[in-house]
């Protein structure tokens, strides 16, 4: 069986330092974003997308990512009450 490995691109900028609505801590949360590069991984014109749509895109999925704003210890006793 044949195994393909497709070229991973990635946007690691997600990071969002915030203040916790319930405690007043302050703390950080930060995400990767990632596309691998693949004939799967289509544009709206269905052809292949290239690297600099990829990067496009992930930027932009950076930029509009919201975070919770509750710390690990209020999310914790949120869940818990």
């Amino acid at each position: 069986m044949t195994t393909y490995v497709y070229e991973e691109i990635r946007w690691p900028s997600g990071v969002r330092k915030l203040k916790c609505r319930n405690c007043g801590r302050r703390f950080t949360r930060s995400r990767t974003f990632t596309q691998t590069i693949n004939p799967f991984n289509k544009n709206a014109a269905g052809q292949p997308k290239t690297r600099q749509e990829i990067y496009a895109e992930l930027k932009a999925e950076a930029n509009a990512w919201q975070p919770d704003d509750l710390c690990t210890t209020c999310a914790t006793e949120a869940r818990h009450a």
